[in-house]
C-alpha cells in the first residue's frame, strides 16, 4: 500500500479519486435499497408510482455507479502510467549506470521484473484495493439487516479466504518449483543464438532434450497456473451460490416468522454477493501485491554491492589531469592481482603512452580510468578529486573510449554515429567521417552512412566508425586502447594527425599500446609489467 500512496499522493487527482470512490460506494449501497423497497412497497401494497419511481432510482444509481467507475479508472490509468514508465527506464537506466558486482541478472530480466511491476500497478489492483472499503460497509450493514445471518455469512467469508489463500499459495509454490533455473535458461539462449551449429552438424540430436525439457516445463508452469485459475473461479462462483442459499435458506424462515421482510432478505442477499466478490477481487490484489514485494526484493539483490555512480559529485571545468596512487586490481578478488601497486600520471596537452606485453593489465587500466570498474585498493584522482566521488553518468560524458574491440550495432553507419551524440544531422557525420579517413573506404565498398552494417564487415571500416564516434562530442579525456589496430596505411596517418591535434587542443590523450608510431608522438610513456 505504501507504494500507492507515494505515487497517489504526488497527484493532484488524489481528492477528485476519493470523492469518486464515496460516489461509488454510495451508489453501491443505494441499488440494493431501492430493490429492497421495490419488495417492502409494491409487491407488498401494489403501489403503481412507488414502482416507476423505484425502478427509475435503481436504474439511475446503476449509471452512476458506471460511470463513476469509468472515470475513476481513466485518472487511475493517467496517474499510473508515467510513475510506471519512469519506473521502468530508472531501472534500465541503472542497469548500464552502476557499477555492479553481482552479474546473475540481464536486462531481459530487468525488463521482465518491470513487467510483474506493472501489474501492480495496474488501474484494476488499484481499483479493488480503494474498494475494500467499500467491502467493510457492506458487512456492517448486513449485520444492522440482521445479525444472524450476518454471522453466519462473516463464518462463510472467512472459509472462502482461507480457501482462495490456500490455492494462491499452491500456485505460487508451483510457479516456484517448475520454474526454468538459470541454466535451463542459459542452454535455450545458447542454443537458440546458434541455430547453424543445429543446423549443419549433429548437434540437435544431442541437445534436443533441452528443447524437449525445456518445452515440458513451460507446459507444466502453464498448466499449473491455469488449473490454479480455475480453482479460483470455481471456488468463488460455488461460494456465491452456497452463501445466496444459504441466506435464503435462513431468511425465508425469518421472513415467515415475521423477523425480517422479503425485501430485506433480498437486499441482504445482494449485499452478500457483491461483498464477496469484492473480497475475491481485494484478496488476488493483495496476492499480486505480495508477489510484487518478492520482485522489489529482487532488484534490491540484484543491484546488492552495488555503488550507485548516478548521483555524485560533477566538477565544474574539467582539465583531465590523473593521478593513480598505488592502484591494484584482480578478477579474483586478491588472489591474482591483474595490476598491483600501480602508479602514474596523465596530464592534458599532453599523448601518454602505456606500453606492456599481453596480459600485463593495459586494458585494466584503461577500463580503471574510464570508471568500468573500481580498483581494490589505492586512489585514482581526477584533477586532484577522487573518482569513486564523481557521478559516474557525467564523468562518462567527459570521455571518449575507444576499445579493442570494435563491434557495431547491427544498424546504419549513421546510427552508430548518433548514439554518441544524437544531436548531429547527415552532413555533420560526413566530416567526421572525412576526418578519420572513412569516406574514401566507404565509397570503395559502395556503402552510404544511411546503409546498414554489422560485424561481418572490415575490421578497418568498424574501427573507423569508433573513432569518428569518439570524435562526435568534445570530450576532455580520450583514451585508446591499440589506436592502430585493424588500421591500414591511411588509417594509421589519420589517426596520428588526429592525436596531435587532440593534444593541441589542450586534451588528455592516453594510448595503451606497443605502436612505435604512437610512441613517437608521446610526451609521457609508462611500462606495464606482469
Amino acid at each position: 500500500m505504501k507504494y500507492w500512496f507515494q505515487i497517489i499522493k504526488q497527484s493532484n487527482s488524489l481528492s477528485i479519486i476519493l470523492l469518486l470512490t464515496l460516489f461509488i460506494t454510495v451508489m453501491g449501497l443505494l441499488s440494493p435499497i431501492f430493490i429492497i423497497h421495490i419488495f417492502n412497497r409494491y409487491i407488498a401494497f401494489g403501489l403503481q408510482g412507488t414502482l416507476f419511481f423505484l425502478l427509475s432510482g435503481a436504474l439511475a444509481v446503476a449509471i452512476f455507479e458506471f460511470v463513476f467507475r469509468n472515470v475513476r479508472n481513466k485518472i487511475l490509468c493517467d496517474i499510473l502510467i508515467s510513475p510506471v514508465k519512469i519506473f521502468k527506464l530508472d531501472l534500465i537506466k541503472n542497469f548500464f549506470e552502476r557499477e555492479r558486482n553481482n552479474t546473475k541478472r540481464n536486462l531481459i530480466e530487468i525488463i521482465d521484473f518491470n513487467n510483474n511491476f506493472f501489474q501492480f500497478l495496474s488501474p484494476k489492483v488499484q481499483s479493488n484495493l480503494l474498494d475494500s472499503f467499500f467491502a467493510i460497509l457492506i458487512l456492517i450493514i448486513l449485520f444492522f439487516l440482521d445479525f444472524f445471518l450476518a454471522t453466519l455469512f462473516l463464518i462463510m467469508v472467512f472459509i472462502f479466504l482461507l480457501l482462495q489463500q490456500r490455492i494462491i499459495k499452491e500456485k505460487n509454490l508451483s510457479l516456484k518449483n517448475l520454474s526454468l533455473t538459470n541454466d535451463e535458461k542459459l542452454i535455450i539462449k545458447e542454443l537458440s543464438a546458434n541455430q547453424e551449429l543445429l543446423k549443419y552438424t549433429s548437434a540437435f540430436k544431442y541437445c534436443g532434450f533441452y528443447f524437449e525439457n525445456y518445452l515440458n516445463k513451460k507446459l507444466r508452469i502453464d498448466s499449473s497456473v491455469a488449473k490454479n485459475d480455475a480453482q479460483q473461479i470455481s471456488i468463488t462462483s460455488f461460494f456465491v451460490l452456497l452463501s445466496s442459499i444459504i441466506v435464503i435458506g435462513f431468511g425465508s424462515i425469518f421472513v415467515v416468522n415475521g423477523d425480517l421482510s422479503i425485501g430485506s432478505l433480498i437486499g441482504f442477499n445482494i449485499f452478500a454477493t457483491r461483498a464477496l466478490g469484492t473480497i475475491s477481487s481485494v484478496q488476488n490484489s493483495f496476492a499480486i501485491i505480495e508477489k510484487t514485494e518478492i520482485y522489489l526484493n529482487e532488484c534490491k539483490e540484484f543491484f546488492h554491492g552495488s555503488i550507485n555512480r548516478i548521483e555524485g559529485m560533477q566538477l565544474s571545468k574539467i582539465l583531465g589531469n590523473f593521478t593513480l596512487k598505488d592502484v591494484s586490481y584482480s578478477f579474483d578478488e586478491g588472489n591474482k592481482y591483474v595490476v598491483k601497486n600501480f602508479s602514474a600520471n596523465f596530464n592534458s596537452s599532453k599523448i601518454s603512452v602505456v606500453s606492456g606485453s599481453n596480459g600485463s593489465g593495459k586494458t585494466t587500466v584503461a577500463k580503471l580510468l574510464i570508471g568500468l570498474i573500481k580498483p581494490e585498493s589505492g586512489e585514482i584522482l581526477i584533477d586532484d578529486t577522487n573518482l569513486s566521488k564523481l557521478s559516474l553518468l557525467w564523468y562518462k560524458n567527459q570521455i571518449a573510449y575507444i576499445p579493442q574491440n570494435v563491434d557495431v550495432l547491427n544498424s546504419s553507419i549513421l546510427n552508430n554515429i548518433l548514439i554518441s551524440n544524437p544531436e548531429l544531422n547527415e552532413q555533420e557525420v560526413s566530416r567526421l567521417l572525412q576526418n578519420v579517413g572513412l569516406d574514401q573506404e566507404l565509397k570503395k565498398s559502395n556503402l552510404t552512412i544511411t546503409d546498414s552494417i554489422n560485424n561481418n564487415y572490415s575490421k578497418g571500416i568498424l574501427k573507423k566508425i569508433h573513432l569518428a564516434r569518439s570524435i562526435s562530442k568534445n570530450h576532455q579525456i580520450y583514451i585508446f586502447d591499440d589506436p592502430l589496430l585493424y588500421l591500414d596505411n591511411n588509417g594509421k596517418n589519420m589517426l596520428i594527425k588526429l592525436l596531435a591535434s587532440l593534444k593541441r587542443s589542450g586534451k588528455t590523450v592516453i594510448c595503451f599500446t606497443e605502436d612505435i608510431d604512437v610512441i613517437k608522438l608521446s610526451d609521457n610513456q609508462i611500462e606495464l609489467s606482469l
